[in-house]
């Protein structure tokens, strides 16, 4: 096998000549990803899958593909559209397409229609469903969800305790009860407990038969021990590989993106001269500049003006001057004349520079930095 640098130089000559920035994502990382945390969680426990928001900005299509053909049957999406898309591609009777934010008015049909199951969300959710239960005169697939601390979506306890003896939930088919963790990426902290405390109370309110089954664990909770998994796991930015301190050494993710621009041009600056617009940067020596043809259009944050790094040559080049719609610019001062040139490409972030860092020195997170990148990416997958 080639040596990882050149099989990506061998990957980026494959790129069409006008493409300005590239993503690469590696689908072997995210099955391999998939398996082993369905190797670490509890014997019985399913690990599903939280494709929304396109994959968290990766591509739903091709890593729904593999995660399915990887065993994986359960899938969550956060509205109906998304869902369609993953039914249309993969129609098959054995996925699970789950709706986190619900079934809203009027949209009972999709749901029907599309063999999707809603996560019902409020107390006018669960007798919207249980209503176009009872006109369909059958039961309906659903997951309950219950407010534990997230303040977000869920039934509060004392809502609960009306909805649990109301004989609409004799028309509910719940697959799962189910609760959102605040704050288990801290693995520390008092809240987890507290969270899993009040689900299982909130549980015993309903009739066993309604409660059997539960999902409680996001990508960081499921590290908390095997009380957190229940019966059925959602884990996101793990599956990509991104991982927190609660994971310590308990799982080797790999993460899956790369992602690159190419270098437009290089210059010399002369010593005292600024940069870019509201002359942001000050040249304190001369200064030669590399012109990257990616921008804030393309998911990287105005905030990252004069803060953190590019890859050229697998070697730093800081990011000086304020970062532009279509460019930002990278010091190559201290790299040979000869060693950077127009066409090559620098490396924004990836497994050198990792993601998660990047996102730091823009004041953000994975999260947004993986969801906001633009349409002009040339997406490569390989596996």
């Amino acid at each position: 096998m080639l040596p990882y640098n050149t099989y990506m130089q061998t990957l980026l000559e494959t790129v069409p000549p006008q493409a300005p920035c590239v993503l690469h994502i590696d689908l072997k990382a995210i099955r391999e990803n998939y398996l082993s945390l369905q190797g670490f969680i509890r014997k019985g426990a399913l690990c599903a899958a939280v494709l929304k928001a396109d994959a968290y900005g990766l591509g739903q299509d091709a890593i729904g593909a593999t995660l399915y053909e990887a065993g994986c049957r359960d899938f969550f999406f956060a509205y109906i559209d998304e869902a369609l898309q993953a039914r249309k591609k993969f129609p098959h009777k054995d996925l699970n397409l789950y709706i986190f934010n619900g079934v809203l008015p009027r949209t009972e049909d999709y749901f029907i229609e599309h063999n999707l199951i809603p996560c019902l969300i409020s107390q006018e959710q669960v007798e919207r469903w249980a209503c176009h239960a009872q006109k369909l005169s059958r039961k309906l697939p659903c997951l309950l969800h219950i407010d534990t601390g997230m303040g977000r979506e869920g039934l509060p306890y004392d809502v609960l305790k009306e909805v649990a003896k109301s004989p609409l939930l004799d028309n509910l088919e719940i697959r799962y009860v189910m609760s959102h963790m605040a704050n288990s990426n801290n693995s520390g902290s008092q809240k987890n407990k507290l969270q899993l405390d009040r689900f299982l109370k909130a549980r015993r309110l309903l009739p066993k038969a309604k409660a059997s089954l539960a999902t409680f664990a996001n990508s960081s909770g499921l590290t908390l021990g095997d009380n957190y998994q229940f019966d059925l796991v959602r884990p996101g930015m793990a599956l990509y590989g991104y991982k927190n301190e609660s994971y310590g050494t308990l799982l080797d993710l790999k993460p899956c993106l790369r992602t690159f621009a190419r270098i437009l041009l290089t210059r010399h600056i002369p010593k005292g001269e600024t940069l870019g617009y509201n002359c942001t940067h000050t040249c304190k020596r001369d200064t030669r500049v590399a012109l990257v043809s990616v921008g804030h259009r393309d998911g990287i944050l105005r905030a990252a003006s004069n803060k953190g790094y590019v890859l050229i040559n697998g070697k730093k080049a800081p990011i000086i001057g304020t970062v532009s719609m279509d460019v930002l610019m990278a010091d190559i001062t201290d790299q040979p004349e000869s060693a950077v040139r127009s066409n090559m490409w620098a490396e924004i972030y990836g497994d050198i520079t990792s993601t998660r860092d990047f996102a730091e020195n823009e004041g953000t997170s994975v999260y947004e930095l993986l969801v906001r990148h633009g349409t002009r990416y040339h997406r490569i997958y390989t596996s």
